[in-house]
């Protein structure tokens, strides 16, 4: 979405990590037992790079920071300025991506659109989808990369941002979950992430969530649709991700992976809140594991 503005005073990296990337796995937290696995992460924000941070760099120089801490395998941005990209592809190390403009012009003159990001420098263009405009608003897009991030198989990362016109939104999901199945059973891990603009229980998203063999990362099958900030031991389903809606989405393809997890951080970078998702695909660690 994006709209109020935000005025930021100088924020310390340290404290920075601490508020916009959730805490690393270690001893036993909240009653979460550590696990011993192969462990893959993923961001989607809603970088506001515009409205809330008026084209200027600060915002992806302090995202770098955490970005380099936590190296998760796909990054998937939204409003975000060609300026703001170029600068956060160079200062990250190993991981290469591409900026998808969808029409408007930041403070500036930059472009403005999505943009994804993997841990990885050989990454290619699957391919990118002008979505239905019969409200005649902001043109939306899809962009979907290609590239294999070190320690895992092929991924398949996807971004988008859906229109708040009314009329666009139902079109534009149903042409999203098209491309999303064409995708999916080859596989290929695929991961679709980005601000869809309503709330879980929004019919308009059943296409998405009736995809095969994909799930969203902050629900997990493990609740209803119709439940938000729903406490399930130590993590929270379906979490608002803007003000009091859940508007950031990471659908995920990926057999063989045991769980999958996500949190919400708010580091003050946005009016969005970032959403981690987290895949892992091994056993709970013992006690003799430590020894």
């Amino acid at each position: 979405m994006g709209g109020m503005i935000v005025r930021f005073g100088v924020v310390a990296a340290t404290v920075l990590l601490a508020v916009l990337a959730p805490a690393r796995d270690g001893a036993d937290r909240d009653g979460v037992p550590r696990v011993s696995v192969d462990e893959a992460t993923y961001l989607q924000f809603n970088l506001c790079g515009n409205v809330c941070n008026g084209g200027g760099l600060a915002v992806v120089e302090r995202l770098a920071t955490v970005i380099e801490d936590r190296r998760p395998d796909a990054v998937t941005l939204n409003e975000v300025c060609e300026n703001q990209f170029a600068r956060l592809r160079a200062d990250l190390d190993g991981y290469g991506g591409r900026f998808d403009p969808t029409g408007p012009i930041c403070r500036g003159g930059a472009r403005y659109g999505n943009a994804a990001l993997l841990r990885t420098r050989d990454v290619s263009l699957v391919g990118s989808w002008a979505l239905p405009d019969l409200g005649g608003s902001e043109p939306r897009r899809l962009m979907c990369l290609r590239g294999w991030p070190s320690g895992h198989g092929p991924l398949v990362a996807c971004v988008t941002h859906i229109s708040i016109d009314q009329a666009d939104i139902g079109p534009q999901l149903g042409a999203v979950a098209t491309v999303l199945n064409g995708l999916a059973g080859t596989g290929t891990e695929v991961v679709l992430s980005g601000d869809l603009n309503v709330d879980p229980l929004d019919e308009r998203l059943n296409p998405l969530y009736a995809a095969p063999t994909f799930g969203e990362a902050d629900s997990a099958g493990r609740a209803s649709r119709s439940v938000r900030n729903w406490l399930d031991g130590a993590d929270v389903i379906n979490e608002d991700t803007f003000g009091q809606h859940k508007l950031d989405y990471v659908f995920l393809s990926a057999p063989g992976w045991a769980s999958t997890t996500a949190q919400v951080v708010d580091g003050g970078l946005s009016d969005h809140r970032a959403l981690w998702a987290t895949l892992t695909h091994g056993r709970a660690a013992t006690a003799a594991d430590g020894q």
